[in-house]
């Protein structure tokens, strides 16, 4: 009716934080995942964070992949900055490492998070199979990421390693983005 104010529907606190979480979701993912991808950040757990958000928003596929893209981007490049932190040869850029307080720590802060048996494993699986090894254990919960060790360690090219990580990356988001649906999917079933 004209002249008439509208109805302003209540809000209430648990909508207005889905609302926040969903409209600042994105970044925070790629962030998160950028700390994955420097292994600092696996205590968060941003898979499953990811699985999680893609389940609750419901997102389209090409929206969808357009965030595990980012996701993916994000995780790159924190395995990049961590392959730099491992390799001697890298170029300093900006003088990062003098003015970010602990970057020139990370290197130490890592390989004392991560077990001898596993930088043993991973450092074995890099030696035969370099690049490809890199690729695939970046799809493996568990391992994912550590190789990024051994290839800065080894002066392993950068664009090869940005390339096999990238592409690592990407079938895991894949892996992310099925589990995501079926989590989805199975949601629909039991509420139908």
């Amino acid at each position: 009716m004209p002249g008439t104010p509208a109805r302003t529907r209540e809000v209430g606190p648990a909508v207005t934080l889905v609302t926040a979480a969903v409209s600042i979701g994105v970044p925070v993912l790629i962030v998160l995942f950028y700390f994955e991808g420097l292994i600092v950040g696996k205590l968060l757990q941003p898979p499953i964070v990811f699985v999680g958000y893609v389940t609750i928003v419901d997102p389209a596929a090409g929206t969808a992949a357009a965030i595990a893209i980012g996701c993916g981007v994000g995780a790159t490049i924190g395995q990049w900055t961590l392959y730099r932190g491992f390799n001697d040869d890298a170029p300093e850029y900006l003088g990062l490492r003098r003015h970010v307080p602990y970057l020139d720590a990370l290197p130490t802060i890592v390989t004392n998070r991560v077990s001898e048996r596993r930088r043993a494993f991973v450092d074995r699986q890099f030696e035969a199979h370099g690049g490809v090894a890199l690729c695939l254990t970046n799809a493996v919960p568990g391992i994912r990421g550590l190789m990024t060790i051994a290839a800065g360690i080894s002066g392993y090219p950068v664009r090869r390693f940005v390339l096999a990580s990238g592409i690592g990356n990407g079938l895991y988001f894949v892996l992310l983005l099925a589990a995501a649906w079926g989590v989805s999917g199975a949601a629909r079933l039991v509420g139908a």
